[in-house]
C-alpha cells in the first residue's frame, strides 16, 4: 500500500490562489463600477445637451410690443406734465439763495494776516558773514546820486498814491563791497549780486519783508523776500545783478515793501562795480519806527 507523502508547500500554494482570486474579483468588480459610473456621466451629458438644444417658446415679440408700448406712452403722454412741473417750482429758488450765500462771503473775505509774515525772531546765530570781512564802502557816486532821487520821487508822487505804512526802514551803517567768493567759493566773476539783513531796532531779525530792486536797462523789476537767504542771517536776502560780473551802465535802486506792496523805506540808489573783488554789495536796513 503506498505512503501518502506530506507536501509542505500545498497550504501555501493553495491560500495564493484564494488571494489571486479576490484580487482578479476584486478588481473585475472594479473595472465593472467604472464602467457604470462613465456610462451614467455620458448619459448626463447627453441630457444636459439635448435641453441646451431644445427651444424655449418664443416671447420676444411679446417684449418688444410690450417696450414699444412703453416707449410711446413715455415719448407721447409724459411729456407735457414733467415741462410744466419742473419749471415753476425751479424758478423762485435759485434767486434766494444766491442773495443769501453772496453775504456771508463778503463777510468772510477780510481775513488779513500781516503778523505771521512779519515776524521777529530772536537770532540762532546761524551762518553769516564773519564780523572780519574786508569790506570796501561804496564811495558817495555809487550810493547817492540826487538826481535820479528827486526825478524818481516826483514820478512816485504823481503816479501812485501816498501810503501810510506802520513801520519805516532806513539803511543801517554804510553799504560796503566784498568778493561774491566768501559766500559762493570758488565763484571768481561768474556772479555779482546785493544782499544784506533787515533788523528792527533792538536787532532782532524781521522776516516776510519784500526787497526790490530796481532800474534796470531793460526795466525789469527784480523781488525778494527776507528770510530766504539765511546764509547771511536770520533775516538775509539776496538778489542777483548779472551773470557774470559785467559792467551795469546806469545805478539800481534798492527798496523795502510791506506784505502789501506798501514801501516802507525810500529808494536807495547804488552803483554796482565790474570788479570781481567788489561782486557781492551788502546793504543792510534797521526800523525807525
Amino acid at each position: 500500500m503506498p505512503t501518502t507523502r506530506y507536501d509542505p508547500d500545498l497550504l501555501d500554494r493553495i491560500d495564493r490562489k484564494r488571494k489571486k482570486k479576490r484580487r482578479e474579483s476584486c478588481l473585475s468588480r472594479l473595472l465593472l463600477m467604472i464602467l457604470i459610473l462613465s456610462i451614467i456621466i455620458a448619459v448626463f451629458f447627453v441630457w444636459v445637451l439635448t435641453q441646451k438644444n431644445k427651444k424655449k417658446p418664443i416671447e420676444t415679440p411679446g417684449i418688444e410690443t410690450s417696450w414699444y408700448e412703453q416707449t410711446f406712452d413715455v415719448l407721447f403722454s409724459s411729456i407735457t406734465p414733467t415741462q410744466t412741473d419742473t419749471f415753476t417750482p425751479t424758478l423762485p429758488t435759485p434767486t434766494v439763495t444766491q442773495t443769501n450765500t453772496m453775504t456771508p462771503t463778503v463777510s468772510l473775505t477780510p481775513t488779513q494776516t500781516p503778523t505771521p509774515r512779519l515776524r521777529t525772531r530772536t537770532p540762532s546765530g546761524g551762518n553769516q558773514l564773519p564780523t572780519s570781512t574786508p569790506l570796501l564802502l561804496l564811495n558817495a557816486a555809487e550810493t547817492e546820486i540826487a538826481n535820479l532821487k528827486i526825478a524818481e520821487t516826483s514820478i512816485s508822487a504823481s503816479s501812485t498814491p501816498a501810503a501810510t505804512p506802520d513801520m519805516w526802514f532806513e539803511i543801517q551803517g554804510q553799504p560796503g563791497a566784498t568778493n561774491a567768493e566768501i559766500i559762493y567759493p570758488n565763484a571768481e566773476c561768474s556772479w555779482m549780486g546785493v544782499a544784506g539783513l533787515v533788523n528792527d531796532a533792538r536787532g532782532d531779525p524781521i522776516i516776510g519783508l519784500y526787497v526790490q530792486v530796481g532800474n534796470f536797462p531793460d526795466g525789469e523789476i527784480r523781488e525778494t523776500l527776507t528770510g530766504l537767504f539765511p546764509i547771511y542771517g536770520e533775516s538775509g536776502y539776496e538778489i542777483t545783478i548779472a551773470r557774470p560780473v559785467m559792467e551795469i551802465p546806469q545805478p539800481l535802486w534798492i527798496q523795502l515793501l510791506n506784505e502789501s506792496h506798501v514801501p516802507v523805506s525810500e529808494k536807495v540808489y547804488f552803483k554796482p562795480s565790474n570788479s570781481c573783488e567788489r561782486s557781492l554789495i551788502l546793504i543792510n536796513f534797521k526800523r525807525v519806527r
